[in-house]
């Protein structure tokens, strides 16, 4: 058979991807209580708060940046911290001069995109690529109007004043002791930390980006070190492929805050993560987060791995989201043997429909997302979001975590006199009475947006 050059490309990418893979998603129990040894002191508890133990390291040099800015407050109720909404970007000339500053814009970026792939991937919905396959150059994707994160196979001539290469990537968990140097936590921070040193020193306009994995779970990676490393970039996000490997699946549920029983392979779990991102960050959401998907098999070698269902992906989407999720990076890179080295690409089109309208419903309720949140508690076994915007408040809800498919109710508050509630992009209503309304959740992916009059 004769390879040709994207053959030949995928191959060697999927050599590199595939070795990576099996150390840092193949974590199994035997790898978890080997870590485990030497791990003294670790403190945490079940609250949702993050169990730091021990002394933070205070090294490293954060970003400067304003305080996020303050919105006239549509509803009588206390807002969720945040980073100012896409007010956040005017702090890097690069972003904002190319539209971040937008709030029809959201993130929805690929890992590693290859560059002749960006009108097939803008097609699904895709506008950034978090990395960028050194085979072609940038501009191949940025004529496209795909916006790059470049790492640090882009040589600082090859990236040039690119306007749409909006930021640097530093480290691919580093908080796992991967891209970064060092024997021990406290070394592959400092390393870490002078790796973004470098590159803010060329103060090029661009932010800075980092992704990290397991050290967001609490337990024996990076178990001092993970505040400071949440807050030694501008915008960080994490991955961990619930829906996919059993492996991770096991070290998520050796979370001291994962609720215990709870099976992690559903879409909840990708909000709890977010909150997990959080907790390290002070105040919550101080920068904006992150949050991987995958969108087929991950590269997985561990027994039992499976292929998302596009409707897993877009309940995972929307659960991050819900969580205060500023930004959906996918992982198309894939070995199911099904939908192709790269799933976004190669696989069918029936399922890129899906993954397509779900990507068309974020970015079209984006000017939504992209307000500040109020705090408010709609009753029991659901998770929610609330944004309120010009006469209308905007609830985004799935069922809790540790919970099942069913119905559920919504209790209003006071500020919120609607009496219909319209299910936002579904066709149908629903009757506010006496202060509520309740709605089903079929399944543990389901995810509905609710529009009321204030």
């Amino acid at each position: 058979m004769i390879r040709t050059d994207e053959d030949c490309i995928m191959g060697e990418f999927m050599e590199r991807a595939m070795g990576r893979r099996s150390f840092f998603i193949g974590v199994g129990a035997a790898a978890l209580t080997s870590a485990a040894v030497g791990v003294a002191g670790y403190a945490s508890s079940r609250n949702g708060t993050a169990g730091l133990g021990g002394t933070a390291w205070s090294g490293g040099t954060p970003s400067l940046r304003r305080s996020p800015p303050d919105q006239p407050p549509l509803l009588d109720l206390p807002r969720i911290p945040w980073e100012g909404g896409p007010e956040f970007w005017r702090d890097f000339p690069k972003a904002a001069d190319a539209g971040w500053t937008d709030p029809a814009f959201f993130p929805l970026a690929v890992f590693f995109g290859r560059p002749a792939h960006a009108r097939q991937l803008k097609s699904v919905g895709i506008n950034t690529f978090q990395c960028v396959e050194h085979n072609d150059p940038l501009s191949v994707a940025t004529t496209e109007g795909i916006y790059c994160i470049a790492h640090d196979e882009w040589t600082e001539a090859e990236v040039g004043d690119n306007p749409m290469v909006v930021a640097h990537f530093v480290h691919d968990e580093c908080d796992m002791g991967l891209s970064c140097s060092g024997g021990n936590e406290y070394e592959r921070l400092a390393d870490h930390n002078r790796a973004i040193s470098d590159i803010r020193a060329r103060n090029d306009g661009r932010f800075v980006n980092s992704n990290y994995s397991k050290g967001v779970l609490g337990t024996w990676w990076a178990s001092n070190t993970m505040p400071d490393l949440m807050r030694a970039a501008d915008v960080v996000s994490v991955d961990n492929y619930a829906y996919t490997s059993p492996d991770t699946g096991y070290a998520i549920t050796q979370s001291e805050s994962w609720p215990e029983g709870t099976p992690a392979m559903r879409s909840a779990t990708y909000g709890w993560l977010t909150d997990r991102m959080r907790a390290y960050q002070s105040p919550p959401g101080i920068q904006p987060n992150w949050m991987f998907v995958e969108t087929a098999m991950p590269f997985l070698n561990d027994t039992g791995a499976r292929t998302i269902s596009p409707e897993e992906i877009e309940g995972a989407c929307w659960s991050a989201i819900i969580h205060e999720a500023r930004g959906i990076m996918f992982f198309q890179h894939n070995n199911d043997g099904v939908n192709g080295g790269y799933s976004l690409v190669d696989c069918s089109e029936a399922r890129k429909e899906v993954i397509r309208a779900s990507n068309a419903r974020i970015t079209s309720l984006a000017p939504i997302i992209n307000t500040q949140s109020y705090e408010w508690s709609f009753g029991p076994d659901v998770e929610t979001m609330l944004k309120a915007s010009g006469d209308s408040a905007y609830i985004f809800a799935e069922i809790a975590l540790a919970t099942g498919p069913g119905t559920r109710t919504f209790t209003l508050p006071p500020s919120i006199r609607g009496t219909t509630v319209d299910v936002v992009d579904e066709g149908r209503t629903l009757d506010v009475v006496h202060g509520s309304f309740s709605d089903d959740f079929p399944f543990e992916y389901t995810h509905h947006a609710y529009r009321i009059a204030l």
